[in-house]
């Protein structure tokens, strides 16, 4: 019975232990790792990050129209961190976004304007 103990706690501590590696793997990373990881980790939340679209940073991928943004995006406090997600198109370049991720998982993203965000992240987002 002791033994049984001993091996269910060293298992739920590996499995933790990798777990927690895995997180500060992913943490700031884009690729489908990371997002995958994100979407189902119960320690990170949903939360906004602001992006301001450049085109130039935009790739159609699979030729189907769809592109693939990797921009530099502000959370609510104003700290920097890269995003990746797919727009339904050409986004408009110059505009804003507020894009609404779970750790590198992207759930949606609107257009915002700067009356909808901090004036920090505005003026950092303006001088990208």
């Amino acid at each position: 019975m002791r033994k049984l103990l001993h091996s269910i706690l060293l298992t739920i501590s590996i499995v933790g232990v990798v777990y927690v590696g895995a997180c500060f793997y992913t943490k700031d990373k884009t690729d489908d790792f990371a997002s995958m990881l994100g979407q189902y980790n119960f320690l990170v939340k949903k939360q906004p990050y602001y992006v301001k679209i450049d085109n130039a940073k935009g790739r159609d991928e699979d030729g189907y129209g769809n592109y693939d943004y990797t921009l530099t995006s502000y959370d609510k406090n104003g700290n920097e961190h890269p995003i990746k997600f797919t727009g339904m198109g050409k986004l408009k370049q110059g505009h804003f976004l507020e894009v609404t991720a779970k750790g590198a998982y992207v759930y949606t993203y609107r257009e915002v304007f700067e009356k909808d965000m901090s004036n920090d992240i505005y003026n950092k987002l303006s001088a990208q």
